[in-house]
């Protein structure tokens, strides 16, 4: 037997309140689509290929886009974390020293870039009782080199936020699904005022944001960055590895991936709503 939804009846007061917990989750997800799309492997390549520093870094452009992928991973996924910080700080240093040896090879396109103080520091570093350890020698003699403890303290901050963020965002997801099947069969109406009513807000306050994009990046950006980053341990010198791999346009690339990807999906839902609406 097919369950069909009364639009006529009156909604009741627990349907209301299904339905703003439907209109929040669905915000949410709608706005975490966007992250979603950042966090993909795929963008951070791309986006690395057309935005670092490949004119003023060490790195040999294929290797300076390796490193900003494993990074990516370093300050998104697990990395061996559970098997102890240590772990994967070690691993990430690892491919960074690997990287440096190749870049300072004869053959690299910049072995120009690595005199013979900075080669005589990295065969030390690379010598170190442990590939964290040669990190840390090779950044104390210069930044542009390896990442620097400051750098692997924000990328470590990075990471306990979004492990965070990450399961409340499904949990999110999950709130929509279950309250969007439940209006769905018991208030149809009411789905398509959530589909219309979140992604409108949502486009509104993208709109905004997009301004003030567009207007004054650096400044959206550092207001982001106070917000979740307090302690203030974010800036970094414009010739340091990280800021090579993830300059100022990496950052634009990625605020228009998430804006887009957001925009749409927002469109979206409300192409869906107003069907419904007229049904």
């Amino acid at each position: 037997m097919n369950v069909v939804s009364d639009t006529t009846t009156p909604a009741t007061g627990a349907q209301k309140v299904v339905s703003i917990l439907c209109a929040l989750s669905l915000f949410v997800t709608l706005f975490a689509a966007g992250f979603a799309a950042c966090a993909l492997p795929v963008t951070t390549s791309l986006l690395s290929q057309y935005t670092s520093n490949f004119a003023g870094s060490p790195y040999a452009p294929s290797n300076l886009v390796s490193l900003a992928e494993e990074t990516r991973a370093y300050t998104l996924e697990d990395y061996g974390r559970s098997a102890g910080e240590k772990e994967a700080e070690n691993t990430l240093a690892l491919h960074i020293l690997n990287a440096a040896l190749r870049s300072s090879a004869e053959a690299s396109p910049t072995a120009e870039r690595w005199d013979e103080q900075t080669r005589a520091v990295l065969n030390v570093a690379l010598e170190a009782p442990s590939a964290a350890e040669g990190l840390e020698m090779l950044a104390a003699y210069d930044d542009a080199y390896a990442l620097d403890p400051d750098a692997l303290s924000h990328l470590d901050d990075c990471y306990s936020l979004i492990s965070v963020a990450i399961p409340m965002l499904w949990g999110i997801f999950v709130v929509f699904l279950g309250t969007f099947a439940y209006l769905y069969v018991k208030q149809r109406r009411l789905v398509a005022h959530v589909l219309i009513i979140s992604p409108s807000v949502l486009l509104a306050l993208l709109l905004l944001f997009g301004a003030w994009a567009l207007l004054d990046f650096n400044g959206l950006f550092t207001a982001f960055h106070h917000v979740f980053f307090p302690q203030g341990n974010w800036t970094f010198s414009y010739s340091s590895l990280l800021i090579s791999m993830y300059p100022l346009g990496f950052w634009m690339g990625m605020g228009t991936v998430w804006l887009v990807i957001s925009l749409a999906m927002s469109i979206l839902s409300l192409f869906v709503g107003f069907r419904l609406r007229k049904r």
